[in-house]
């Protein structure tokens, strides 16, 4: 197998000239643990001398200096310049304000395009007006950009935020009612304004519909939504204007509940009428909106809404870059190559942490076996970041960025580990249903158990989020309610280090999921893989299913770095194919009757047609195994932006 996919490796992996940089962290050994905390508070006053550096004035000279010449070293080279001190740590500073600015630079341009949309679809600019968010724009611009949801949501209020701030400082005379701005107070409407804009939303809607050959079930399903509030108009009527001349801290989350309320009062308490409320709000303020907006969009600076880097403050400091072609006050044992050289020789390098007047002090940086692995391969060592560390430990931190190919960074132990834990019987076809974290994760149409490495991850995950979050955050409470400040303040910052060391075994989970899905495809020889692909945003909602679909390892990325280890091992492509996620846990694979989930029972449910007790997740892999999968071709991994 291992000659086999040699032989493969050249047409299975990218062209070997696109170059990648990963980041990885290395172990830094001190003497002893009062050396290791004086380099640490010596890493720790660099920091604080390149921070120093990002004044307000600098950065905006540099973001001046950047549209002119977008080259880094002429950048950086100017910038040092007019700075006149500090060279070294400047090198630094400037290399980290350069990738922020380039960072803004293209937010404008997304920015921008999200503006030129908004101004061509009306209805979305004033939901986004009103609300801040807008579903359309959200989908349309995620397909567009080929981005993440989560990512046009933030862009999406954030510009909100920053528009409604350039406002109210640049055009008082538009903006003096206060109609406007964010969250607060909306234009008075009467209830006659309101019941018009219902009856123009359902006409509008009709008409809309009535275009189209044959209508989905969403739309259907939108249709009779509205038809049901025109029913109701003489309940929903007045909530809906009282709501509207009412202040709001958020219109977003207010309205979710008001449209909650509607339905438990209409006597439909699970019809989900968000979507229909929201329309009619937006044609109920349309012609207020409409005669101004559009006209302060077209003239807002984009720059203005894209705020400067580095204006908000961050916990910690940036870490300091060794740039291979720079002399730093870290010392180190010569160039990149020197360097890659002598770490593949002997595992390790040396770093240096002199300071004025005193001992210069050197510490061991280990790599291990993986990072030996990929330098072995033809990977080269471009920069080292060392950064401070923090109380009680004082450890600092060093990472490196190594550069190569993409069969540099191939590595197939975690495979191998994996494969004598899987039982062997050949499946051309795996099916596979994501559930939340814990023993049913992952689950196939053929019985695998996890792993002990992962079950144990996730049994820490649900400890800490059942029991110890729980506990630290009532503790809080109380002392808050006691005016305790030091207990209060030394309970905020346990809470936080929780929640880091819960994200961090977050990202744990989604780091060996990859190499055990491809470990299955292998040992089972498997030439398509089924999924689900879901499509569910738990942004803004509370309870069990926004937890659970937060912590549910659904990414495409798992799914498609495990299609490409198996493709390397295997030595042929692995397809992945995605199905319709409707109904796959609920309809019984052997009978076609239909399982019932009782609150708080999901994993075991009865089938009402044969009684038998069924695993709603093994029965749902296995129907996703049967049924006719699309192929997922777009953004194949591995992506040359690592």
């Amino acid at each position: 197998m291992v000659s086999q996919t040699a032989t493969n490796l050249q047409t299975l992996l990218p062209s070997t000239s696109t170059g990648v940089m990963r980041s990885y962290q290395v172990v830094l050994k001190c003497a002893d643990q009062s050396q290791r905390e004086e380099i640490n508070q010596r890493i720790r006053t660099l920091e604080e001398r390149q921070h120093q550096l990002l004044t307000p004035q600098v950065i905006k000279q540099a973001v001046e200096l950047f549209r002119t010449n977008l080259k880094e070293g002429f950048f950086t080279r100017k910038l040092c310049k007019e700075v006149g001190k500090n060279p070294n740590i400047a090198e630094s500073a400037f290399h980290w304000l350069y990738i922020a600015i380039k960072g803004k630079i293209d937010k404008e341009q997304k920015a921008q395009g999200m503006l030129n949309f908004l101004l061509k679809n009306h209805q979305q600019l004033i939901e986004w007006i009103v609300f801040g968010r807008s579903p359309y724009t959200e989908r349309s611009l995620a397909r567009y950009w080929k981005l993440k949801r989560r990512y046009i949501i933030n862009l999406l209020t954030s510009s909100r935020s920053q528009t409604d701030s350039y406002w109210r400082k640049k055009h008082n005379a538009l903006y003096s009612s206060e109609s406007l701005q964010l969250n607060t107070l909306l234009p008075h409407c009467s209830q006659t304004e309101v019941l018009q804009a219902l009856d123009d939303a359902l006409f509008y809607q009709q008409h809309e519909f009535s275009l189209l050959p044959q209508l989905t079930k969403n739309q259907q399903a939108f249709l009779k939504k509205l038809q049901l509030l025109k029913q109701e108009q003489n309940v929903v009527i007045p909530f809906l204007t009282s709501w509207i001349n009412s202040p709001q801290d958020s219109r977003w989350k207010s309205l979710k509940e008001l449209a909650e309320q509607l339905a438990t009062i209409i006597g439909k308490p699970n019809r989900k009428l968000f979507s229909a409320v929201r329309q009619i709000v937006v044609f109920t303020l349309f012609d207020h909106y409409m005669q101004s907006v559009p006209q302060l969009v077209q003239g807002l600076p984009i720059a203005n809404v894209v705020p400067l880097p580095f204006k908000r403050k961050k916990k910690g400091r940036l870490p300091i870059k060794l740039l291979m072609g720079k002399n730093y006050v870290i010392t180190r044992q010569g160039i990149a190559q020197e360097l890659t050289d002598q770490v593949k020789k002997q595992g390790w390098t040396e770093l240096g942490f002199p300071q004025q007047g005193k001992k210069k002090l050197t510490a061991q940086v280990h790599f291990p076996p993986k990072l030996l692995e990929y330098l072995n391969n033809g990977a080269h060592i471009k920069i080292f970041q060392v950064s401070s560390g923090h109380a009680p430990c004082y450890k600092p931190r060093v990472d490196v960025v190594l550069e190569g190919t993409h069969s540099c960074f191939h590595s197939s132990i975690l495979l191998h580990r994996y494969l004598s834990q899987i039982p062997g019987k050949k499946s051309s076809v795996l099916g596979v249903d994501i559930n939340r974290l814990g023993q049913y994760m992952v689950v196939f149409n053929s019985a695998i158990p996890l792993p002990p490495d992962l079950l144990a991850l996730a049994s820490h995950y649900d400890h800490l989020s059942k029991k110890v979050l729980d506990e630290l955050n009532l503790g809080f409470l109380r002392k808050r309610r006691e005016y305790d400040v030091h207990g209060s303040c030394k309970l905020k910052g346990e809470l936080n280090r929780v929640y880091t060391h819960r994200s961090r075994i977050l990202r744990e989970i989604t780091r060996l999921l990859p190499h055990f899905l491809a470990a299955v495809i292998v040992k089972k020889q498997c030439k398509v893989i089924k999924i689900e692909r879901l499509t569910a945003d738990a942004t803004g909602t509370k309870g069990a299913l926004a937890k659970a679909i937060y912590t549910m390892p659904d990414s495409l990325f798992i799914y498609k770095k495990a299609v490409w280890l198996a493709s390397l091992e295997l030595g042929y492509k692995v397809k992945l194919e995605t199905v319709n996620p409707y109904y796959t846990s609920t309809i019984h694979i052997k009978c076609g009757g239909s399982l019932t989930r009782q609150k708080g029972q999901y994993d075991v449910a009865p089938c009402n047609k044969c009684g038998q007790q069924v695993n709603t997740h093994f029965n749902a892999a296995q129907n996703i195994a049967f049924l006719k999968g699309t192929s997922f071709l777009l953004n194949p991994f591995p992506s040359s932006h690592v």
